[in-house]
């Protein structure tokens, strides 16, 4: 009986063990989009460098004296601004990529006048990255959804720290 209850025992603990699940938090089919956002960054060569929708600022901060602060300040709406996703890099081979909208399970969406966190409507939104260059250029990816289409755009933001 008792060596019943051992091997049982160790069978439970066994097979609880072998039943947990990689936890990720995000899904295959949103890291593919991230993959497919951050290529075709890559591949563009042409950018804007203003753009009428939206505000977008970039905001650089010293962290250490080999480490500066990013970050891609996006709010101000003139129109509505419905599930954005947005990536943005310096240089190709970064590791630090930053994006919003892609690898989360909320939406992020922009209106005048108008924030609901609940429903994913927030006053502004941002990306923030790292670099070592004091003098740099911000590639960004901006995508969103209008009352009747989407719209993408490439944009460029210049950066400067010294």
């Amino acid at each position: 009986m008792k060596n019943r209850l051992i091997i049982f025992l160790s069978l439970f603990i066994l097979l609880g063990c072998s039943s947990q699940k990689n936890t990720t938090s995000y899904s295959k089919k949103q890291y593919n989009e991230y993959v497919s956002y951050y290529n075709r960054l890559k591949k563009s060569t042409s950018f804007d460098e203003s753009y009428d929708d939206c505000s977008i600022q970039l905001i650089t901060n010293k962290i250490s004296n080999k480490k500066i602060r990013y970050d891609i300040i996006i709010n101000n709406p003139v129109i509505e601004m419905k599930n954005i996703k947005a990536i943005a890099f310096i240089d190709k081979k970064d590791k630090n990529i930053p994006s919003i909208g892609l690898l989360e399970k909320d939406t992020f969406s922009l209106k005048p006048n108008y924030i609901d966190k609940k429903n994913g409507y927030y006053k502004g939104i941002n990306l923030s990255g790292t670099t070592s260059k004091n003098k740099f250029d911000v590639k960004l990816y901006l995508t969103y959804n209008t009352e009747d289409k989407q719209i993408e755009r490439y944009i460029i933001l210049h950066g400067n720290a010294t």
